[in-house]
């Protein structure tokens, strides 16, 4: 089935057409106009965190699975981070993919960007009420202080079963690559998998 999907990555990679070729195949894909992505909020971005934090939101409202396109810069981005936290906030499927294999313009590849589902972490707390989020800062886990804490349930959920964790995870602390997976473009053959993997997150995040 056709999922809407939020895209997340370093503009950058717009320029230099990486982003484009992961779009692009899944319109290819009879997916057109099931995307959405983080490009609504960069002619805002002078207007302040909270314009750009309510922009992402709204791109957010009607998807149901967030891919993370990494190449490499993207790890460092204030906004992608965000917009992997509140993804997760609202009950979104996560999965992220290196793209720095796919050539740009001029036929060339990049380095390996930092995975940043390996920055990002979230503790259970010992009660189950609440999540709290943390970004690794010079290799120490800090606050993340664009969205520090959430109830223990998915903020736009229709599910019964709405909660992300239960109880036997209470009081632990994980990264986001824990739980969620990453794929190389390449590698693992975006093209030919690309829905598939959109649909096992979804399923993943009961949606």
């Amino acid at each position: 089935m056709a999922r809407y999907t939020f895209f997340s990555f370093c503009y950058e990679d717009v320029k230099n057409f990486r982003v484009n070729v992961v779009r692009n195949s899944w319109v290819a894909n009879n997916m057109k106009d099931t995307f959405v992505d983080g490009s609504i909020w960069e002619k805002e971005k002078s207007k302040g965190a909270l314009v750009i934090k309510n922009l992402i939101e709204e791109g957010l409202n009607k998807t149901s699975v967030t891919t993370v396109l990494i190449g490499t810069e993207t790890a460092r981005r204030r906004w992608v981070k965000y917009e992997i936290v509140k993804s997760f906030d609202r009950g979104n499927g996560l999965l992220s993919i290196h793209i720095n294999r796919i050539r740009n313009k001029e036929k060339m590849i990049s380095a390996k960007g930092l995975n940043p589902f390996d920055r990002i972490g979230f503790l259970v707390s010992e009660d189950g009420k609440k999540i709290h989020f943390y970004e690794l800062v010079n290799k120490k886990w800090q606050v993340f202080k664009d969205l520090p804490v959430i109830n223990n349930k998915k903020s736009n959920s229709i599910y019964f079963d709405d909660h992300w964790w239960r109880g036997n995870e209470f009081g632990n602390f994980f990264r986001f690559s824990d739980k969620f997976p990453t794929y190389c473009w390449k590698l693992h053959e975006g093209h030919r998998n690309f829905s598939d993997w959109v649909e096992i997150a979804a399923k993943n995040a009961g949606r």
